[in-house]
């Protein structure tokens, strides 16, 4: 083997892994986790905040950079960037409220146990890692366009949780159309 081929297949390997999904959101919510440790031994362990708010100030930053690496990296192909943002942030303003309410109920739990909060919190992240990939993919960063959806559907309406379907001309203004008059245009189609 040649000193070249074991970098070019490295650099395939890093190419096919950077294709991936579930990666690129492993990358994502590792660069967060990162910053939130950083953040959070910089407030609680060097400055001495309180624990509750040195969580809350770690986690809001982290907030920052996993919404910005998965809206333009990890869910991108999915349209995530084509999607309404202050749409996306809503969603996953409210998904973070909820993460974490979870959070610090399981670092006060974790630490309250005896476990170390630098070690507490990976493990609460392992938890909310669990169910957060699915939402993010299917609710915060849905797209809003109707893409991936087959000719002649309407695209989902709502919040983007996929629960109701829009039937003909619903939300759109538009009439329903005879199926004959279909490839007729559009001034010979009859209100």
């Amino acid at each position: 083997m040649r000193g070249g081929e074991g970098v070019s297949g490295l650099s395939g390997l890093i190419k096919t892994l950077a294709k991936n999904t579930f990666v690129r959101y492993a990358f994502s919510g590792g660069s967060a986790l990162v910053t939130e440790e950083v953040v959070l031994y910089l407030t609680h362990g060097l400055m001495k905040f309180p624990l509750w708010l040195a969580t809350g100030l770690a986690y809001l930053i982290a907030f920052g950079v996993n919404f910005s690496i998965n809206r333009m990296l990890t869910f991108a192909d999915h349209g995530a960037r084509e999607g309404a943002v202050h749409k996306q942030t809503v969603r996953f303003a409210l998904l973070v409220c909820v993460n974490l309410g979870v959070t610090q109920v399981l670092m006060y739990s974790l630490t309250g146990a005896g476990v170390n909060y630098l070690v507490a919190k990976p493990l609460s992240t392992v938890v909310i890692t669990l169910y957060n990939f699915w939402l993010y993919k299917h609710w915060v960063f849905k797209p809003e366009t109707g893409m991936g959806t087959e000719p002649g559907t309407e695209p989902e309406m709502g919040m983007g949780m996929g629960m109701e379907k829009a039937g003909p001309g619903v939300g759109t203004g538009a009439q329903p159309v005879d199926a004959s008059q279909a490839d007729a245009p559009a001034s010979e189609v009859s209100a």
